[in-house]
């Protein structure tokens, strides 16, 4: 019986050692291949890629000559988003195509100095589904699960727990928290005098998820629900002077957002005379700049650009003069100065046209929003869809048939809208839509 413990002893003994020798030999091997390195001297040469077109998070293959075969050297582009590197054999190079990057992407390869781009241009086909998040059709505000709900709201945010807040103004005036993963719709504050708040835009400050609403009845009022009180509402007033409060004009006071800026740490709002206000956000003491945006325009949306964060943009409504159904931006750094508003499409008519910004034509835009890319999503009002500016200056509509209203959901080609007012983004991407008309809350998901 010991012989046997013995042999099986050795037996077990020898096996690891085989193991570790095979393994030190494999390491050993791995050594004595290095990595093949790219040639500085010699160029990138780029000959063909496979497929041609795809979406998100598809595998493609890039052939050439000299791209070495150490991963952590080799960038790849598609327009200016960058692909996911998986490995390279020196003449191939396996990546992933990178989400909403444009329709029509130029395939670049970076090489530490050597940068160079394919003939070719790749066809990036976006995937666009639409759901339903709450609401059942009706035109009235009461909280409950996300199938008892009904929600009739304007504006919408999202905060980074995926805490939807919707602001309502008809069949009383109020404040949404909607939790898909809680299953509930909870009515945070709630009035029937339009004394007390009567809420446009609600907002997420991205980096403390405090939520700021905008009211218009008082000129210097505004109200935030901070996550760490519950969401308890609490009432500010921003310490105009008294001839700065004289300077706003009482019968265009309305102020429709409350916009947090992280480029400066302030709060940005604008009435609806053309007051653009900079807030404190420890002492509430503001910064007034008179004449900078239309006087008497209503703009019903506006948000910073999360990759320029000095970049606050407005939409505005058709009373609004040469601004009047544009879109425009506002570089908060200079805003009397070379930084003035100016718009980003040129046509002020009503109407519905995608592609390049410069000749996009809109239908009462209302409220905008980013996401983390750059990537502006507009509430097309007027035209019943959503629309989506890229960083690249091109305009597409990714849900909604233009110019039908409607109730459907679905991909691109079967979702309807009814006048889509407010949209939010979260920070993977999703949409979210207060689908005025239809009595909804909706979500989106591009990619």
């Amino acid at each position: 019986m010991k012989r046997i413990l013995t042999i099986q002893k050795n037996v077990l003994l020898l096996s690891v050692l085989v193991l570790f020798f095979s393994f030190f030999s494999a390491c050993r091997s791995d050594d004595s291949k290095p990595f093949e390195k790219h040639d500085a001297n010699k160029p990138v040469v780029l000959s063909s890629f496979s497929p041609n077109e795809g979406g998100v998070r598809d595998q493609i293959l890039l052939d050439g000559e000299n791209f070495g075969t150490d991963t952590s050297k080799i960038r790849v582009y598609f327009n200016k988003k960058e692909a996911s590197v998986i490995s390279s054999s020196g003449k191939r190079i396996y990546a992933i195509v990178p989400r909403l990057p444009g329709h029509d992407c130029d395939i670049s390869v970076v090489i530490e100095e050597d940068s160079v781009v394919y003939d070719e241009t790749y066809t990036y086909n976006m995937q666009a589904t639409v759901s339903t998040v709450v609401g059942n059709g009706t035109h009235a505000n009461k909280g409950g699960s996300l199938g008892e709900a009904e929600v009739y709201c304007r504006y919408v945010a999202v905060d980074d727990e995926k805490n939807i807040f919707a602001s309502f103004r008809d069949e009383g005036f109020g404040i949404f928290r909607i939790n898909e993963e809680e299953n509930q719709a909870v009515i945070l504050f709630e009035t029937t005098d339009n004394n007390v708040l009567t809420p446009n835009a609600v907002t997420v400050d991205p980096v403390t998820n405090l939520v700021a609403v905008a009211p218009d009845r008082i000129k210097e009022q505004f109200y935030t629900f901070n996550p760490i009180e519950a969401w308890v509402p609490r009432e500010h007033f921003i310490k105009y002077s008294d001839e700065e409060l004289a300077d706003i004009v009482d019968s265009h006071r309305w102020k429709n957002f409350m916009s947090f800026c992280t480029y400066d740490s302030a709060i940005y709002t604008r009435n609806r005379d053309g007051t653009l206000t900079k807030i404190n956000r420890e002492t509430l003491e503001p910064t007034v700049y008179k004449d900078v945006t239309p006087y008497g325009g209503t703009n019903y949306g506006q948000a910073f650009d999360p990759t320029h964060p000095y970049n606050l943009y407005f939409t505005f409504h058709t009373n609004a003069g040469e601004f009047s159904n544009t879109i425009a931006v506002l570089d908060i750094r200079d805003p009397e100065g070379e930084g003035k508003l100016r718009k980003i499409n040129s046509q002020t008519t009503r109407g519905f046209r995608d592609g390049p910004i410069e000749q996009a034509l809109f239908n009462y835009p209302r409220q905008i929003a980013f996401d983390q890319d750059g990537n502006m999503f507009i509430a097309d009002y007027g035209n019943h869809c959503i629309r989506m500016l890229t960083p690249d200056g091109i305009v597409e509509t990714v849900a909604g048939q233009p110019g039908v209203s409607g109730f459907s959901d679905g991909g691109p080609e079967e979702s309807l809208f009814s006048n889509p007012w407010g949209v939010a983004v979260d920070k993977d991407g999703v949409v979210y839509i207060a689908d005025r008309g239809n009595g909804r809350i909706r979500k989106l998901v591009v990619e």
